[in-house]
């Protein structure tokens, strides 16, 4: 049961009031939408050298617009309203009677709400009614009507940073908002979303605002057939990381992070003496600190020879000190959870995934990130 507490209030509906500023509803100009994604994110190497690692920004970079069209409620003052596990629609009808306007609502089971004494300016507290019942609502002035929703559209407008962007894009698609349209060139985002979404949403523009860490992760995908079927890890994972190889391959679906001296792709180099590897995809991940992206693979395959359809690598992440990563690792087909890997490096070391299974013969999936930082501070500093 959800539960909600305003401050002590004043009780009058009906009687019009004239202390509080007019609200109008916003409703932002119809924009078109291209999908673009890959120039933005199938990126690497030179192009990762472009990225600012400090990006200032302040509240006023970010916005949150509702499409919906709609009337400003009358201007009446709430005094002393109180109610006790109503479904959120029937606490906002018995609301709205004194002032003749009449609630429509879905069929539908409604959140709970208690209420004691509630006060202030009706178009106040019925958006806070509503945030808390998990609804939002438009209001026809000519037919004194409050329509409820599930779901509503809104334009997040981002600031003109790419890595921004793309840090929104990522981070909304790992919390499980997947109804978005990116408007590449204007820099914002359609999204149909719920309430428990649109506050999922303003909490990551929050933490943004307020000196947080941006972990990069460029990221390579092979597909790797051994030359033969003895093909055998040992003398790479023995020259270029701590890890020591024993057994052939009894280290399948294990990660290495690589000694600081030695790059992904020196680690590359010395495998393609055993084995053959296809490059399959090559793209960017932003990850806020301690929040999860999701990075849908498919956008960036090169030559179409995905094995999995749908194929999505998940991260989340935590830094420290902005020296030290550690990073959550999942991917995801189609048909679920294919493997996981928990990292933990220094931020100046790359990491290899290796042993993924990849539904060809005997071949496999290795992937490789290399980790960048970048900060976010608030303009002025």
């Amino acid at each position: 049961m959800r539960k909600i507490y305003i401050l002590t209030m004043l009780l009058a509906l009906g009687v019009p009031f004239r202390g509080w500023t007019d609200v109008r509803v916003q409703q932002a100009s119809p924009a078109v939408y291209a999908d673009i994604e890959l120039p933005f994110r199938c990126v690497s190497g030179e192009q990762d050298k472009e990225i600012s690692r400090t990006i200032a920004l302040s509240p006023d970079d970010f916005s949150f617009v509702p499409m919906q069209s709609g009337d400003a409620l009358p201007r009446y003052a709430v005094n002393g309203y109180s109610f006790h596990k109503q479904p959120a629609d029937q606490a906002l009808s018995k609301l709205l009677k004194t002032a003749d306007i009449k609630v429509v609502a879905p069929k539908s089971e409604y959140a709970l709400l208690d209420g004691d004494k509630v006060t202030g300016e009706l178009s106040s507290v019925v958006a806070q009614l509503a945030e808390v019942g998990e609804v939002f609502y438009t209001y026809n002035a000519d037919k004194k009507r409050l329509v409820l929703r599930r779901r509503a559209d809104y334009l997040l407008k981002i600031p003109h940073y790419r890595p921004v962007l793309m840090t929104v894009l990522d981070a909304l698609r790992g919390s499980g908002i997947e109804n978005l349209n990116v408007d590449w060139e204007q820099y914002q985002i359609r999204m149909t979303v719920s309430q428990e979404e649109l506050q999922k949403a303003k909490k990551l523009v929050q933490q943004m605002l307020h000196d947080s860490y941006l972990l990069v992760a460029d990221i390579q995908g092979y597909q790797v057939i051994p030359h033969s079927t003895k093909g055998s890890w040992q003398g790479v994972l023995n020259d270029t990381s701590n890890i020591v190889a024993s057994m052939g391959r009894s280290v399948v679906g294990r990660y290495v992070v690589l000694k600081k001296k030695v790059t992904t792709d020196s680690f590359l180099n010395k495998m393609k003496s055993s084995f053959q590897l296809k490059p399959l995809l090559a793209g960017q991940a932003f990850v806020p600190n301690g929040w999860q992206m999701k990075f849908n693979m498919g956008e960036c395959v090169s030559n179409g020879m995905l094995p999995y359809p749908d194929m999505s690598m998940v991260l989340k992440t935590q830094i420290q000190d902005g020296t030290y990563e550690r990073t959550k690792v999942i991917l995801h087909t189609a048909a679920g959870v294919l493997t996981k890997f928990d990292l933990a490096s220094d931020l100046n070391q790359e990491a290899v995934l290796f042993g993924i299974p990849s539904k060809v013969g005997n071949a496999e999936l290795l992937f490789t990130l290399k980790f960048g930082l970048v900060r976010f501070i608030q303009k002025g500093e």
